[in-house]
């Protein structure tokens, strides 16, 4: 499983400096996809070193428990949304 999800980091963080390059003029795009590549690159470091991805942040409030993540997760998510926030502005713009 370690070797499956790190073939698949590898072959995505490949395909993301791909697109990285060919729209450099795009400044969301690209800070999208940067945020993507750096949060599966860290997963990937956790994987290869650790054997597994260490979530640290563990959230409680109110009684309500948040799931566990970590920083890379946040950067991969943050990365999504701002996919989204770029693909509805496109849309608008046309």
């Amino acid at each position: 499983q370690r070797l499956f999800f790190s073939a698949i980091a590898v072959v995505a963080a490949v395909w993301i400096v791909v697109l990285l390059r060919r729209h450099a003029e795009e400044t969301v795009f690209c800070a999208a996809l940067s945020l993507i590549l750096g949060g599966a690159l860290g997963n990937l470091i956790d994987r290869i070193w650790l054997g597994a991805v260490v979530d640290f942040l563990d959230l409680h409030a109110m009684g309500w428990h948040w799931p566990a993540f970590n920083v890379a997760d946040s950067a991969v998510t943050i990365g999504a949304v701002l996919l989204g926030i770029g693909a509805i502005r496109a849309d608008v713009d046309r």
